[in-house]
């Protein structure tokens, strides 16, 4: 999802109606399911859709500078896009283990970045930004049981990232943490409710963004 919000947002599109897709849009506008080769979600529909969002740009033609990170299960990289076509990245970086069929180009298999680097942080330092705000939605374990697939697999992953997630925070200015510990990684349903915990997470911080602001004389 970070890559999606990323790539509409470097594109130039209205925050206003992004909000209003992720409340609004049906699965099926963006969830095209097929034989359970690699994946239960083939990915293509994804990729049209960013196509439209993004206006069909590469990376060059954004109007803000834009990383996206994937992961390849070949060489076990981390792999950055910087270059080629936003969608396509976005559809690399979107493909969650066993939901999403894997991006296969030449000798890579593309999955979700978030299995090297679930919060891109260090990827941020990496190709030189100064001041790191980092947005972790969090891993809960609350003894909620998963009620989707989609639940299954990414409460799994969080069970696997716990240290890692501690190592990629560390790289950032400052975290933006949202309270979503009732809304499950399958709510679609509840977006609207996802957005108003960040906003209210942001606000929060809005001090310690200003005060690092000024420390860094951009104020």
């Amino acid at each position: 999802m970070g890559s999606v919000v990323g790539a509409c947002y470097c594109a130039g599109l209205e925050l206003s109606l992004l909000e209003r897709l992720a409340i609004h849009a049906h699965r099926s506008l963006w969830l095209d399911w097929t034989l359970p080769h690699k994946g239960l979600v083939a990915g293509n529909k994804l990729e049209q859709l960013m196509l439209l969002l993004t206006r069909k740009k590469t990376f060059a033609q954004l109007e803000r500078p834009l990383a996206v990170v994937a992961a390849d299960l070949c060489s076990g990289n981390k792999i950055v896009f910087r270059e080629g076509l936003v969608a396509r990245a976005v559809r690399a970086s979107s493909a969650i283990p066993g939901i999403f069929r894997p991006l296969e180009e030449e000798e890579r298999v593309l999955v979700d970045g978030s299995v090297v680097e679930r919060v891109p942080a260090p990827t941020a330092r990496e190709i030189g930004a100064d001041i790191v705000l980092a947005v972790d939605v969090g891993i809960y374990f609350n003894n909620q049981k998963p009620q989707h697939i989609l639940d299954v697999v990414t409460q799994s992953i969080d069970v696997m990232q716990r240290d890692l997630c501690q190592y990629s925070l560390e790289a950032a200015d400052i975290v933006i943490s949202p309270h979503l510990e009732e809304i499950a990684p399958g709510h679609f349903h509840r977006a609207a409710e996802a957005i108003k915990a960040g906003e209210e997470a942001a606000h929060s911080m809005l001090p310690q963004i200003q005060e690092l602001l000024e420390k860094e004389g951009l104020l």
